[in-house]
């Protein structure tokens, strides 16, 4: 007060000013510097009416105490008592009951002060003394306005001593009394209280959530457990936030589990009242033309009113009977002709007393607890849900931020309840009503306040939520790679092998031994846990999921929160974490050098725990957005993956001990024996590798790995043609002898750079049969309809349309990356001419040998020329594909020519331009000739050719000096 009275003053000296609003402010904080002295003098006229207003709040602040232990008692209660409505089972409940205890405190306490305190200690029935009695005895704390705390032993033992009162000191004494009872009460009795309250809301929010049609009947238990409730939550949170009287009394003050469930079950208690509208309407409409009205006209029957009085009730009754439910496009309606105001008349006509005798009201409690049951209903029936939520406002938490955020923090140390988490931005909505309109420049800051709060709750529950998940999952593909092949079948191998040798040392035993010993090698073959279970809830993934499934069950119990015309929508911050988290997760597993079969393996874990986790969505689809999104946009992860994978590809390929295997759909790592070895590059070219490769990155990812590889072949082609070019004086000329390759010029640079050509053809040749697996598998049909189109008569006359084209290349039917420029006819055939030229040169390399199989013991089948000479006719068949008028006599008759004893590789060489001319489509005679009989003796004489091999490399043997001597410059 002290501080407000310094405002006139410093506004006058600032401005060198004096206003008259602020002198009138001025005069008015001077007048109440001591406000109950100055009220109790203003409001003397009306003493004794406030004192009989504040001592009438005894009753029910005595009747509250007991409420909690009244409402336990009748928890167990038959089905008949649950059906009964609450008026009727128990006599004694009424209206005043749902009025909040705490609230009521304090404004009786306050009428109390401004009457002028009439108490007397000496009478032991004295009104002043009870209401003193059930209020200082019950808290010494209540929040005055917002979070202004007012202390009542404090305040009235100030008044006490600044007052003339003779008996003052034994007043002051008795107040000291009560305030030990207060703090006796709060460590003994409060938090019993908590815990009885916690219990009713949640066994009847179950029980009328099971039995809407109970609600009705049991509203006015309903509304006294919500009053009560917030009552209680309202006490503790004023006593939390003010001083401490005693530290053996801090522990009834600490926040726990029971605090927690109020706030819950009460917010849904709440939403079943606004869930079953229309049932609780029913009911009341159904109550008042009947139990209701006929109770009151029975009783009135039995008073003498006069002639207005009872021309005022029975307009009021008949228009009871008037009250319609009706339905329409727009919902249900209620048609009441019922004004808020006219019970409120009969009430005041019924309670005014007449010269000859006392009111009816007077005469008749139970006529007045009646009409007051009827307000009720009445109002109840207009907005069910509005008087639910003024009953049980919580507004004041709004004021006391940092203890409402702190039982929220607390929550999540009780992993069995993180459900009760949603109460928290739901009861955000009843902040709100804290503004007045006096006030309009609270709006914005009160709003703005209470979204932020909303949406920080909603943030560290869905935070919360996906941390419980990324456990979960983690813990799901620890145990998933457990099963993985490459760990079971160690296991399964060696305790195979192990009952292997025993069975045969076990041949030569008794048969009766034999079946034990059996057995006993069977058990040794199951894989025994590490570790025993013997209770539930050990492990880690265990215990995670109760918390998570709480979480979960949190966000799909409301559909949205409304907050000043604002909607939150708690499933919408859920669902936007998860999608952060599964994009991360999936940016993390695509990391290289991790192979694209383990990548689609731990996918494959992380989607499969996630459905089994059952979160409320559709986790497939937001799986394959999430991978769709990232496919197109993410262009750092996927391609940095892939340009390290082709890398890695285009290093192994460089390697000339690194052969393509057709039948084996793969490359593959020879030793310079060609004997196979075990190598990445067989790994990461496998058909389930190039699979796998698809169905992680699609076709966005394909087209664009296969389109730098087409870059990188677009670059040698034009390389190699440029050396072609070089030579075509010598290509156009009669070619009557045989060594006129000797006067090519950049021949080794020739063969390597056609050899490197074909290894990238190859490889793009096996990531579009990979993607096309991958599509035959999830599109069958549509696969087998564009290969119709594709491969069909009239496509192959007129060609494919452009969009069945474009079909056709995502779905992996045609080389979709690459883009390269085609040639004319004329360099196609000087390249045709230059490989032509060159079969001599290239059957006489003891590095070019032919292998339809690999050596050593465990062989597999190759069809390879050694140091991949088989890439050149691969290369050259890529090149001349568009042209359809190429001559390849010379290669036939290069062919035939050659010598099968005095060059090295006379076979190879045959199988060379075999592979050349095959490609071209040739049938007539000379060319079946060669295919049918040479070709045939040339694989003949290749597979029993038992020469010792060249373990050298054709890039060696090419820059020998030999080799070099032969060419002419």
């Amino acid at each position: 007060m002290a501080k407000a009275l310094m405002i006139p003053d410093i506004y006058s000296k600032l401005t060198d000013q004096a206003d008259e609003e602020l002198r009138n402010l001025g005069a008015f904080l001077k007048r109440f510097a001591h406000p109950i002295e100055e009220l109790a003098s203003m409001l003397g006229p009306f003493s004794s009416l406030l004192s009989q207003a504040a001592f009438s709040a005894t009753k029910i602040l005595e009747r509250a105490e007991g409420q909690a232990t009244n409402q336990m008692q009748n928890l167990l209660i038959s089905q008949e008592g649950l059906q009964t409505p609450d008026e009727i089972y128990n006599n004694n409940a009424g209206v005043r009951d749902i009025l909040d205890p705490f609230q009521l405190a304090r404004w009786a306490f306050l009428t109390f002060l401004v009457s002028g305190m009439p108490w007397e200690l000496k009478n032991k029935d004295d009104m002043g003394t009870k209401l003193l009695r059930a209020i200082l005895s019950n808290g010494w704390l209540t929040n005055l306005f917002r979070d202004h705390m007012l202390n009542y032993q404090t305040t009235i033992t100030e008044i006490l001593k600044r007052g003339k009162d003779k008996g003052k000191a034994k007043k002051i004494a008795e107040v000291k009394k009560w305030e030990e009872v207060a703090l006796n009460l709060a460590a003994n009795t409060r938090k019993n209280k908590r815990l009885m309250l916690a219990l009713l809301l949640e066994d009847y929010s179950t029980l009328f959530e099971d039995q809407q049609i109970l609600i009705g009947p049991r509203i006015l238990m309903i509304l006294t457990l919500l009053a009560h409730a917030t009552s209680e939550i309202n006490w503790l949170v004023v006593h939390q936030n003010g001083v401490r009287k005693k530290k053996e009394n801090e522990s009834s003050l600490y926040t726990g589990q029971e605090t927690i469930t109020i706030l819950y079950y009460l917010t849904k208690m709440r939403d079943l009242i606004k869930n079953n509208e229309c049932i609780i309407k029913a009911y009341f409409i159904e109550a008042l033309k009947l139990e209701d009205t006929k109770d009151v006209e029975e009783m009135l029957e039995q008073l003498d009113l006069s002639k207005e009085d009872s021309s005022l009730v029975k307009k009021v009754l008949d228009n009871i009977q008037k009250i319609e439910l009706t339905e329409n496009e727009d919902g249900v309606k209620v048609e009441n002709p019922i004004h808020r105001y006219d019970m409120g008349r009969v009430i005041t006509a019924l309670s005014s007393q007449t010269q000859s005798s006392s009111s009816p009201m007077q005469m008749s409690p139970k006529l007045t607890r009646q009409l007051e049951i009827i307000c009720m209903h009445i109002q109840l029936l207009q907005d069910p849900i509005k008087i639910s939520r003024r009953i049980s406002n919580l507004s004041f938490l709004y004021f006391y931020r940092d203890t409402f955020e702190d039982y929220f923090d607390h929550l999540f140390q009780m992993p069995y309840s993180l459900s009760y988490s949603i109460a928290f931005p739901m009861i955000c909505q009843d902040f709100t009503s804290a503004l007045n309109r006096i006030c309009p420049e609270e709006y914005d800051v009160l709003i703005s306040e209470t979204h932020g709060l909303a949406n920080s709750f909603l943030d560290k529950m869905a935070e919360k939520t996906i941390e419980q998940i990324e456990t979960y999952c983690n813990e799901y593909t620890l145990l998933a790679k457990d099963l993985v092949p490459s760990k079971v079948a160690r296991i399964f191998s060696e305790r195979e092998q192990e009952y292997k040798k025993k069975s045969e040392t076990s041949e030569s035993e008794n048969v009766e031994l034999e079946d034990q010993e059996v057995k006993k090698k069977r058990r040794k073959t199951i894989v025994h846990p590490s570790t025993l279970r013997k209770n539930l809830f050990e492990s880690k993934i265990e215990n995670v999921t109760i918390g998570m499934k709480e979480l979960l069950k949190a966000f799909y119990s409301r559909n949205s929160i409304t907050i000043a015309s604002y909607k939150f929508f708690p499933e919408a911050f859920f669902l936007e974490k998860l999608t952060d988290k599964i994009t991360e997760k999936i940016k993390g597993f695509v990391h290289f050098p991790i192979i694209p079969s383990q990548i689609l393996l731990n996918l494959s874990s992380y989607h499969t725990a996630l459905l089994h986790i059952d979160p409320g969505l559709d986790i497939s689809t937001l799986v394959k957005e999430v991978m769709y999104d990232l496919r197109a946009n993410d262009d750092i992860v996927t391609h940095t993956y892939l340009t390290k994978y082709k890398e890695t590809l285009f290093t192994a390929l460089g390697s000339q001990h690194c052969y393509y295997n057709e039948s084996m759909s793969c490359f593959m790592a020879m030793t310079p024996k060609m004997e196979t070895q075990s190598d990445m590059i067989e790994l990461l070219t496998s058909p389930d590798e190039m699979e796998a490769l698809s169905a992680i990155f699609g076709i966005e990812g394909l087209s664009w790995l296969t389109s730098q590889i087409g870059e990188n072949i677009t670059t040698s082609v034009a390389k190699l043609l440029h050396i072609v070019k070089d030579n075509s004086n010598l290509l156009n000329e009669p070619r009557d002898k045989d060594d006129t390759w000797k006067h090519l010029a950049n021949i080794p640079e020739f063969i390597l750079t056609a050899i490197d050509i074909g290894k990238k053809v190859s490889l793009v040749k096996l990531l579009d049969q990979g993607h096309e697996n991958v599509t035959k598998n999830r599109v069958e049909y549509l696969s087998g309809v564009i290969d119709m189109m594709v491969n069909s008569e009239m496509s192959n006359l007129l060609g494919v349309p452009d969009t069945i084209e474009k079909i056709a290349s995502a779905m992996g039917s045609n080389q979709a990356g690459i883009e390269i420029e085609r040639n004319d006819g004329g360099s196609s055939q000087l390249l045709v001419s230059m490989v032509s030229t060159l079969l001599p040169f290239l059957a006489n390399l003891a590095t070019s040998r032919f292998f339809p199989t690999s050596t050593g013991n465990n062989f597999v089948l190759l069809d390879v020329h050694q140091n991949s000479l088989n890439s050149l006719a691969d290369a050259v068949m890529y090149i001349t594909s568009s042209s359809s008028t190429l001559d390849y006599q010379q290669l036939v008759r290069n062919a035939l020519s050659l010598p099968l004893e005095s060059h090295k590789n006379s076979m190879g060489a045959i199988v060379l331009a075999h592979s050349i001319i095959s490609a071209g489509g040739k049938n007539d005679i000379p060319y079946c000739v060669f295919q049918s009989a040479l070709f045939q003796s040339a694989m003949l004489q290749s597979s029993i050719d038992k020469k010792d091999l060249h373990s050298g490399t054709i890039v060696h043997e090419l820059n020998s000096r030999k080799i070099t001597k032969l060419f002419k410059k």
